[in-house]
């Protein structure tokens, strides 16, 4: 009975996760087809969709959501394992996972219990949508309880296996992490009873929360729910309230569109048509393909936006090539991973839509600001890798004579991956389309590029594609759900106008404000990601910064470009292990050789920080 009772758990388990990946799956891609659609009605039909207005945000919503579950099921959600790195026992490790699987299963008991009065109140209230289609709300808000009740039941499998783990070891019961584990919960306990500060609750239980290793956005959310409950902030409803409209928003739509158009042409041959035709523009210069791989780089981040997948991409591409023209392994991975960075600054970029939400700035405006930057940091790449390469003799074998045949040529292939970014940044700034709409037709347009002109990806991996697309976004907009709450307390608590305070007593001018920022966010992006920093630190420095003079598109960017050191510094830093993963190098080697990269962008970040100008001047 046993045996047949855990079969039939087994298989329901299997085929609820089926229903996960693929309905998520769906939910997006069809939220892609109702704004391409839209895009097309409004200019071919000359009629709204409204269908499309009221859906489309929806969709990725509930996609976002089921994703959040998804995470769990995987243990996919990003924390900070340095606590787990250095514990050499596994029992102790194991104590730990229980522990953390307590902690979210906790959060998803609060998340389901706030959804449930969320949806109750909607539907007692037959509160209807704004829109022509006057759909009842409850039914738009629904998928909070289902996505709440998915998240549980992960949770809780989660829960068994990490006490099946803890029960299977006999060591488990001999060490004293337990009693630590217990010890420093009743000093978290203790601590929120009596103190009576929210904000203080709230920064301590996050930070002991994030370095057991608890994922940030489990250990943001259970630390701002409790100090929010322990002092009746506001009722249980609002909760679920705050977090389901904190996704729900037209422009952060992009941010998962922009991931499937990226992930879609990872898949293809784009890097490598792109790296041909830099490489035979660039062909009677020392050093050509190593700056061709810059080249391609930018042309892949204008059309992708996504950071990772332009350096993988490239890293399977140029790897390869610059080992058998004699660069050296580490040099490559650490100039590949350098480019793939250029997708967080070069528009679009998924980081400066965040960014652009978080702070309520127009996302055009910052996908102009980072126009110049993007070009100048890739002109200093370049400039670094000629002098880097005339003086270690590398690439002096293949420099030949230029050749119009060869450009044009490579020009036949790449013409496509060319034109796509010309078209959305064109349709962006032309006001043809939004970011949002421009992200959906890049979708489109990678998709028929490379399944009928290229034919390099196949219908059945865009299975995959979209699964990977709702797994990434998925975890951009669960910590957004919960940085939400965090930033409501520090307004609630007025955190901003104490920095401020703060700051005029010290009298701290704009550049000592400006240095400042620069080592807090360096600091952070060692142990956090680039989408976790700016849902967290923009909200508490955005007015300080105003009320100092600093524009917020110029912060937007100075922001932006210390994260891209976020992405090459462990041990988060996400294009590290992407290319030591691809280069199959040891992560200390491919570090060897990003050093003079990263030094680079530090030498970039001053000037952009201290040169307003650099930013501004195209708006």
């Amino acid at each position: 009975m046993k045996n047949k009772a855990t079969v039939v758990v087994s298989k329901g388990l299997t085929g609820l996760a089926w229903l996960e990946d693929n309905i998520s799956a769906v939910f997006l891609g069809s939220s892609i087809l109702l704004l391409f659609y839209e895009v097309l009605a409004r200019y071919f039909f000359n009629t709204a969709v409204y269908v499309s207005t009221e859906w489309t945000p929806v969709l990725v919503t509930w996609s976002m959501l089921m994703g959040n579950s998804i995470l769990i099921r995987e243990r996919g959600h990003i924390n900070i394992s340095l606590f787990e790195d250095n514990l050499k026992k596994p029992e102790n490790k194991n104590w730990l996972k229980l522990y953390i699987s307590v902690i979210n299963l906790i959060f998803c008991v609060i998340f389901l219990n706030s959804s449930i009065h969320f949806v109750s109140g909607a539907k007692a209230s037959m509160v209807l949508s704004e829109s022509l289609l006057h759909t009842p709300m409850w039914i738009i808000f629904s998928m909070m309880v289902i996505a709440g009740a998915l998240m549980l039941i992960n949770s809780f499998v989660k829960f068994c296996e990490d006490v099946k783990e803890v029960g299977s070891n006999p060591r488990s019961f001999k060490t004293a992490m337990p009693l630590i584990l217990l010890a420093i919960t009743g000093v978290i306990l203790a601590f929120v009873m009596l103190n009576r500060s929210p904000l203080i609750i709230m920064a301590v239980m996050m930070c002991g929360f994030m370095l057991l290793g608890v994922p940030i956005t489990f250990a943001l959310g259970m630390a701002t729910i409790v100090a929010i409950m322990r002092f009746d902030i506001i009722a249980t409803a609002s909760l679920a309230s705050k977090m389901f409209y904190s996704i729900n928003k037209y422009s952060l739509l992009a941010i998962p569109f922009f991931v499937v158009s990226g992930n879609i042409m990872a898949k293809s041959s784009i890097g490598k048509y792109l790296l041909e035709w830099a490489s035979a523009l660039l062909r009677s210069i020392q050093g050509g393909l190593a700056m061709a791989i810059v080249g391609a780089a930018i042309i892949f981040a204008a059309v992708s936006g996504a950071s990772a997948a332009a350096a993988a991409a490239l890293g399977v591409m140029g790897l390869p090539l610059l080992a058998e023209k004699g660069y050296p392994k580490s040099f490559g991975a650490g100039l590949i991973a350098a480019g793939g960075t250029l997708a967080i600054i070069i528009p679009p970029s998924s980081i400066m839509i965040l960014y652009a939400c978080t702070a309520e700035v127009s996302t055009t405006d910052m996908f102009k600001a980072g126009i110049v930057p993007g070009i100048i940091i890739a002109i200093v790449l370049v400039a670094y890798i000629y002098g880097y390469c005339k003086k270690k003799g590398y690439g002096k074998a293949d420099v030949g004579k230029f050749s119009v045949k060869e450009v044009l040529h490579t020009s036949k292939k790449a013409i496509w991956a060319l034109l796509m970014p010309v078209a959305i940044l064109g349709a962006i700034y032309s006001g043809i389309c939004t970011a949002t709409e421009a992200a959906a037709v890049s979708v489109i347009y990678a998709s028929i590029v490379c399944l009928f002109i290229y034919k390099d990806v196949k219908i059945g991996e865009f299975k995959t594609i979209f699964y990977d697309a709702v797994r990434t976004s998925a975890f951009i907009l669960a910590i957004t759900m919960t940085a939400t709450l965090f930033g409501f307390l520090i307004t609630m608590e007025k955190l901003p106008q104490m920095i401020l305070n703060i700051v005029l007593e010290a009298h701290i001018n704009r550049v000592g404000l400006l240095i400042a920022l620069n080592c807090v966010l360096f600091l952070l992006g060692f142990f956090m990601s680039p989408g976790a920093i700016i849902l967290i630190v923009v909200p508490m420095i955005l007015p300080v910064t105003k009320a100092m003079g600093i524009n917020p598109i110029h912060l937007g960017i100075m922001l932006t470009v210390n994260l891209e050191l976020a992405l090459l510094t462990p041990p988060v830093g996400t294009n590290l292990y992407v290319l030591s993963k691809i280069s199959k190098l040891p992560v200390p080697e491919v570090i060897k050789g990003l050093i003079p990269f990263i030094a680079i962008l530090f030498i970039a970040l001053m000037f952009l920080t201290f040169v307003p100008w650099l930013s501004l001047c195209l708006l």
